[in-house]
């Protein structure tokens, strides 16, 4: 059975939203942003406290480059690098983009915390379960002692890059995975199925987890893996590195030359953004590193940094 795929939510912070701080919106056309769900919060929430009005598709980061690429967005939220099939699309349509990472998020493995026998697994133990070929049907058939129920797969489908990167990080290679799976690209609706079954078992971004709707956040947990939780000190001293990754904007050049408003947004958005992460449940870089990456917009720097595929040992600092 392939992957349930849903079709992607749509966010508009508009006139009405933001009017209820008391202020306009400082653009009537929204500023299109399309890409990661995980992603998605935060640039939402970025344009709330800027009063500028966006139209945001959470159709997965590599399902929105695929229209970014095609000229028909202005933003791509990123939760990996662009690949080089898609950084040759935008070549191929003349959308010369600017890459600026803008978050560390602990991509986090989550179950119902009914399930008490469950608290930790291995690397190992995860790819046992999520191969393409795996036999694990139940928690017994992951560890001694645990219990003899069906485990109840759900996670990203194809086209998120949440879906690259675990697969990646857990498979080995971006894609392989068991097809007997749920999956989706609305957030709510994927903390939902953890929160509705004892038996459970997910992956999402750590924002996407703890911005949960309360009452399904609180039948919900993360799994240490490898002894180590998805927590700010793990990414930190990198002892979750396996399952640590950079989040990104990604800018249209053309764009910007285009609209004065998409200029002050993505300025704004840049000098704030380490302020207000906390807010939105994401883990931040050192203040000066966003100056450089501040700079590396200023300047129009184009092209990626990284080369194309999902990486856990990207030093930011030296990379910038």
């Amino acid at each position: 059975m392939m992957p349930r795929r849903i079709l992607p939510a749509v966010t508009t912070v508009t006139a009405a939203a933001v009017l209820l701080t008391g202020c306009t919106p400082t653009s009537v056309d929204p500023v299109r942003v399309t890409g990661s769900s995980t992603v998605a919060p935060i640039t939402a929430h970025m344009a709330r406290a800027q009063q500028v009005a966006i139209e945001q598709t959470t159709d997965g980061t590599l399902d929105g480059f695929e229209e970014f690429c095609r000229g028909e967005s202005h933003i791509n939220n990123a939760s990996v690098p662009i690949t080089d099939d898609l950084a040759a699309l935008c070549a191929e349509n003349d959308i010369e983009f600017i890459e600026l990472p803008i978050a560390l998020d602990a991509l986090s493995v989550v179950l119902n915390s009914a399930n008490g026998a469950v608290r930790d697994l291995t690397m190992e133990e995860l790819g046992a379960i999520w191969a393409p070929d795996s036999a694990v049907t139940t928690w017994a058939d992951v560890r001694d002692g645990w219990p003899d129920e069906e485990i109840v797969l759900v996670g990203r489908p194809e086209g998120s890059g949440t879906f690259d990167y675990f697969t990646t990080a857990v498979n080995g290679e971006a894609g392989q995975i068991r097809e007997d799976y749920r999956a989706t690209d609305d957030i709510d609706e994927l903390t939902g199925w953890i929160a509705g079954d004892a038996d459970a078992l997910g992956f999402m971004g750590i924002g996407n987890y703890l911005a949960a709707d309360e009452e399904d956040r609180n039948v919900m947990a993360t799994v240490a893996v490898d002894g180590v939780e998805p927590s700010l000190a793990g990414v930190q001293d990198g002892s979750y590195q396996a399952l640590t990754r950079l989040l990104f904007l990604y800018v249209s050049v053309a764009a910007l030359e285009e609209r004065e408003d998409l200029e002050d947004f993505v300025s704004g958005y840049l000098d704030e953004v380490h302020d207000h992460l906390p807010l939105v449940y994401y883990y931040r870089f050192q203040e000066e590193t966003y100056d450089k990456v501040r700079a590396r917009f200023d300047e129009r720097v184009t092209g990626s940094l990284l080369d194309g595929v999902p990486q856990d040992d990207v030093d930011i600092e030296a990379l910038l």
